[in-house]
């Protein structure tokens, strides 16, 4: 494969021939799986089968909003980043108060 470049397979969105071929024999057996989870989280809202029907809503909201995959957020900015960018007035209004050594400016 040329680096950086994608060579041959399918075009992107084609699904895999495993996942027509289930697609294609639920479609033969008239099975709409998402239908089906539907009916069953209503009928147990209305049983008050509330364990069951979060379930279902839950395997039903995946298809609504997808999950949002985790991010390590490192929060760590160094005195000296936190100055980077700043114009002369800023940096001057940042460091009013502290006692620097004029030797090391």
């Amino acid at each position: 494969m040329a680096k950086g470049k994608k060579t041959g397979g399918r075009v992107a969105g084609t699904p895999n021939k495993d996942n027509q071929s289930i697609m294609d024999k639920l479609a033969e057996l008239n099975c709409d799986p998402l239908k089906g989870m539907t009916i069953i989280a209503e009928k147990s809202m209305e049983a008050k089968d509330y364990a069951m029907a979060f379930q279902c809503f839950k395997e039903l909201g995946q298809y609504v909003a997808p999950k949002r995959k985790s991010i390590e957020v490192n929060s760590h900015v160094s005195f000296e980043q936190s100055l980077h960018g700043l114009t002369d007035d800023e940096l001057d209004a940042t460091l009013k108060g502290y006692n620097l050594d004029s030797t090391r400016v």
